[in-house]
């Protein structure tokens, strides 16, 4: 791992129905909301802390934690998954005084994002999407072994014994980087702790609405509602989804786009941040 510091600013909060949302607001400019992925101990500020700076220069970032994730509370969620978080979202925006924003998002946090701008057009201009898997359909991962482990990972991480820093780092370097060398201390060392917050403990490994994590929810009759000119820039050595399958979500899609950074893994906003915030910039610039 890389010996850097990043140090995680003091964030904000605001209550949305029985939930309160973190988020950490930088900058001042054009309002973009930055959504996590799903991993363990995953947050906005572990994903995107690495190019905060740079989008904060020119725009207002907000480096939102879902519901479940980083320091947002933890309550069940018993509707339909993608859009009870889109709704929260939408009311978290509301609570900041944000009418409309762009939102650059990895894994989970895409497939959220996407129902907001399927159920809340006004709410989403530009969209960027990495790794997300917002329908089954077509889903292929690289090979049988990495879409096991993909599936797996979350319940393995919190199940029988619990969580522990071998089972993180694996997880990390198998699934989310593509050089395991440049994982950076202090993205493990947050994560490790955002990944054991007691009322995160008591959710327990269960995806599944029984374990209070919402209904699964198929986006693919949502995908023609987004009217938001949509990038998806996947990584070419994505561990969860290959390429053809972003290609596929383009199709159902009016306005999307697909680039492919070579080598690129599934967190590209924290292994290669220079260039992923140049094509993220360019594209929202437009």
């Amino acid at each position: 791992m890389i010996e850097k510091d990043l140090p995680e600013p003091e964030g904000k909060r605001v209550t949305v129905g029985p939930h309160t949302v973190h988020y950490i607001d930088l900058g001042d400019g054009p309002p973009t909301v930055f959504l996590h992925g799903g991993g363990p101990g995953c947050s906005g500020w572990t994903d995107f802390g690495t190019v905060a700076d740079a989008f904060a220069g020119d725009r207002q970032v907000l480096l939102l934690d879902m519901l479940h994730f980083g320091r947002s509370s933890k309550e069940p969620i018993r509707a339909p998954r993608w859009s009870y978080h889109a709704q929260v979202i939408a009311g978290a925006l509301e609570a900041i005084g944000v009418t409309e924003a762009d939102f650059v998002c990895n894994s989970v946090g895409g497939s959220a994002a996407l129902a907001l701008a399927a159920e809340r057009p006004d709410l989403v201009r530009r969209l960027v999407l990495t790794g997300s898997e917002p329908t089954p359909r077509g889903a292929v991962p690289p090979t049988e072994e990495l879409g096991r482990k993909g599936a797996t990972a979350y319940g393995t991480y919190y199940d029988e014994e619990g969580p522990t820093p071998e089972k993180l780092l694996a997880i990390m370097a198998e699934l989310e980087w593509h050089d395991p060398a440049g994982i950076p201390r202090w993205t493990f060392d947050l994560r490790w702790e955002l990944s054991r917050d007691p009322d995160l403990l008591a959710l327990g490994p269960d995806w599944s609405a029984a374990g209070g994590r919402g209904i699964p929810q198929d986006l693919a009759a949502h995908l023609g509602a987004v009217r938001a000119p949509t990038l998806l820039l996947w990584g070419e050595r994505d561990a969860f989804l290959v390429p053809d399958y972003a290609l596929g979500l383009t199709r159902l899609m009016p306005d999307a786009s697909l680039h492919v950074m070579a080598d690129g893994a599934h967190h590209m906003e924290e292994e290669r941040p220079e260039e992923y915030t140049a094509i993220v910039k360019a594209f929202l610039d437009a």
